[in-house]
Formats: C-alpha cells, structure tokens, sequence
C-alpha cells in the first residue's frame, strides 16, 4: 500500500506544481493567452508541457538554467529566470519529500519516486511519436530514457532519505 500511495501522491504533486510553475512563467513573460491557446489548439504539446520538466538533469537545473542563467539575465528578466529555476528545481525535491513521506519504507519511496521519473520521461517522447514531431533516433531515444534515470536516482534518494 505504501509504494502505491507513494507513486500516487508524488506523481500528482510533480504534475500539479510543473503546471503551476507553467502558469507563472506564462504571466510574467505576457504569454498566458498564447498558453490557453496552446491548450486546446495543441493538447499534445501542453500534456508533454507538464512531463518535460524532468528531462532536464539535477545540475543543469541548478547550475546552467539557475543560477547562471539568472545572473545572465536582464534585469527585466530576471525574476523570469528565477521563476523557472525554481519551477525546474522545487516540483521534483517537494514530490520526492512527499513520496519519501507516505512510501511506508526507504525502498518503496526511491522505488516510487524512480517510476515516476521513468514515466515522465518517456511520456514526451511518446507523444512526441505519437504526433510525428518528434524525430526518433536512437540518440534520442537514450538521451530520454537516461535523463528519466539519472533524476529517478538523484531524486529517489532524496525519497529515500525523507521515509520514516
């Protein structure tokens, strides 16, 4: 029951506030009318909006797109930059705490906290198919897969390391 209520709970936690945190990068760049456009012109690319977050490495998320991409900024863009650094960082550590949380054990927290990695990685390289979009090599293929492992490990740790 544990693994479940992990999965269940750290999977609607990291989507929940991918969204939230699309929302408010949307209001300060000006483009939230283009973002509600995009939801119903392009499903597709909006359900595949809330997944990709975790595509992007722990390190890159802290160091090439936070904090060097908030000191490069503008200073009108800053707070933008800031905003998605916290987006790209917060979702994953705060899902991972809560999965930790409710997993029951150390082992069924990491197991959840890597599954949903796992998914939502391939979730936009699915889709990305599935709308022919996307080119498929093999290359591509790893680069997904391999991102949805390396965060699966670095943030199930974190799970790990939150389990009672």
């Amino acid at each position: 029951m544990g693994f479940g209520k992990a999965f269940g709970l750290g999977f609607l936690i990291y989507v929940a506030l991918n969204f939230v945190f699309a929302l408010i990068v949307a209001l300060l760049a000006g483009t939230i009318d283009l973002y509600f456009s995009g939801i119903t012109t392009f499903p597709l690319v909006f359900i595949s909006s809330l997944f990709a977050p975790i595509l992007v490495l722990p390190g890159d998320a802290w160091l090439t797109l936070g904090i060097l991409a908030v000191l490069a900024a503008p200073a009108a863009g800053m707070l933008l930059a800031l905003i998605i650094m916290i987006g790209l960082i917060v979702p994953p550590i705060l899902a991972a705490i809560i999965a930790g949380r409710t997993g029951g054990g150390k082992g069924a927290a990491f197991g959840a906290w890597f599954l949903i990695a796992i998914i939502c990685a391939t979730v936009p390289l699915v889709l990305g198919i599935i709308a022919g979009t996307l080119l498929v090599d093999v290359v591509t293929i790893i680069t997904f897969i391999l991102s949805g492992v390396i965060n699966g490990l670095f943030y199930g740790a974190i799970a790990a390391l939150s389990a009672s």
